[in-house]
């Protein structure tokens, strides 16, 4: 008797070993600079990561397709780009794994630390570092990454406070302490200090004989293109781009005027400090021209600054098509009566070292700000803020006092909390932006909170 075919088919499909289930995974890296190359630190990471993966061979493992990389961000705070996006795929369950190369990738915050793996672990996402293999999710793991993550704190903790006694010593002894060469000036490849430039510091002095003599800073910078005399070429040793060497514009000559290190001392905040460097420019000819150039203002310097005290994000707002930070300007249309309407705008303007602006940047400052202020209805946005300190009833009473908040409040808060805010111009009809905040923001808002909602007794709270 002949057997049934369909019969041997149904056998090895009821005796076959089921499928099995597939490991989503996602790679997280994080450098704490800008990209300074083509291969970056977070691509060496994603690589290392993907070859730790690969040498498993296992067939159940497969890529989210999502790149979760933090170029330039701390790991002091997690409100970072990347670690947002992936901590919401984590929350949809849009992946069972994620892989970094050490922990300190992750974070250098052992409160951070504890907060998100325990996160990960209730989501039933296991983390995997492949620097680091002994760090499982057992007690020995759990009791190692605290470790960890304590020195990493300890470790970041520790550079700030060489970093701070550094510039200390430094300001004491009126050495220099970072930022570009001034035109004019070397620095020392030994000392890092600055001494005149053969060929520049000469050019200096003839700016400021002629500025002294009463030229304006715009026939000046004529005469000296006409000359052939290029701005300050900047040579990066660690990706190779030379900058500068272009021609000069009466904002440049300005700034080369006021800058007080051609007369043997640094700027230091609001006033200035001694430097042990060469002055090129003797101090009565500096103070006449600083006078000059105070004289031409159209209107009082204390006072233009306070037309711009309402907005929040200057110097802060990233361009997002050429990474530079937008600058603020205002536009006044003029009735028949002399009176006035004022706008602010954000806009990609900086035409430094011959670079053209980036056409379309453009944001009326008010609306910006507002939009700005919108990410702070999402729940989401303050459980990052305000890291352990943050439960429920806190931010649902923190959310409820932010709407009430007039923007004075709002404003003097954000100046200082944000570090910097990125736009994404996925189209033209929907923008998305992200913001990094300062690392010790949370603090002074919830002493703006207290103030707001507990107002001294003969200091009534008002709107300003």
């Amino acid at each position: 008797m002949n057997r049934d075919p369909r019969a041997n088919v149904l056998e090895r499909l009821v005796n076959s070993p089921p499928e099995p289930e597939p490991i989503r995974y996602a790679i997280y890296t994080r450098q704490s600079v800008e990209k300074l190359a083509d291969f970056s630190s977070c691509e060496a990471q994603f690589h290392t990561c993907r070859d730790f993966v690969s040498a498993f061979n296992d067939p159940r493992l497969h890529w989210c397709g999502q790149r979760f990389d933090d170029e330039g961000q701390s790991g002091a705070t997690l409100n970072r780009p990347a670690m947002r996006k992936l901590r919401k795929v984590v929350d949809l369950g849009g992946i069972d794994r994620i892989y970094a190369v050490a922990l300190d990738r992750v974070t250098r915050s052992m409160r951070d630390a504890i907060v998100l793996l325990d996160e990960f672990d209730k989501a039933g996402v296991d983390v995997h570092f492949v620097h680091q293999p002994e760090l499982t999710f057992g007690v020995q793991g759990r009791f190692l990454r605290h470790v960890l993550a304590a020195f990493a704190e300890f470790e970041r903790d520790m550079i700030a406070t060489r970093i701070a006694e550094s510039r200390a010593y430094l300001k004491q002894h009126g050495r220099r302490l970072a930022g570009k060469v001034p035109y004019g000036y070397d620095a020392d490849p030994t000392a890092k200090q600055l001494m005149p430039n053969p060929i520049e510091a000469p050019r200096v002095a003839a700016i400021f004989a002629r500025a002294s003599r009463g030229e304006l800073p715009n026939q000046i910078a004529s005469d000296i293109n006409d000359l052939g005399w290029p701005t300050k070429v900047y040579h990066s040793k660690r990706s190779g781009k030379t900058t500068g060497g272009g021609r000069w514009t009466a904002r440049q000559i300005v700034d080369t005027l006021r800058n007080p290190v051609h007369v043997g001392r640094f700027a230091d905040g609001a006033d200035t400090r001694d430097g042990c460097h060469e002055p090129i420019v003797d101090p009565a000819t500096f103070d006449s021209v600083q006078q000059q150039l105070d004289a031409r203002r159209t209107t009082d310097g204390r006072f233009k600054r306070s037309r711009h005290d309402h907005l929040a994000f200057r110097q802060t707002v990233a361009c997002p098509r050429c990474g530079r930070f937008l600058t603020t300007y205002q536009t006044t249309k003029r009735n028949s009566d002399r009176s006035g309407i004022t706008r602010f705008f954000y806009s990609c303007r900086s035409t430094a070292a011959g670079r053209a602006r980036c056409k379309g940047v453009h944001y009326p400052a008010w609306e910006f700000e507002q939009a700005v202020c919108e990410i702070f209805r999402d729940p989401a946005t303050w459980h990052d803020l305000l890291g352990s300190a943050a439960t429920d009833e806190l931010i649902e009473q923190v959310m409820e006092t932010w709407s009430a908040m007039p923007w004075p409040w709002k404003r003097d808060w954000l100046k200082g909390a944000v570090k910097r805010i990125e736009i994404d111009e996925a189209d033209s009809t929907n923008s998305t932006v992200s913001i990094t905040f300062s690392p010790d923001a949370a603090s002074p808002f919830l002493q703006q909170y207290q103030a707001f909602t507990n107002p001294p007794v003969n200091d009534p709270v008002s709107a300003q």
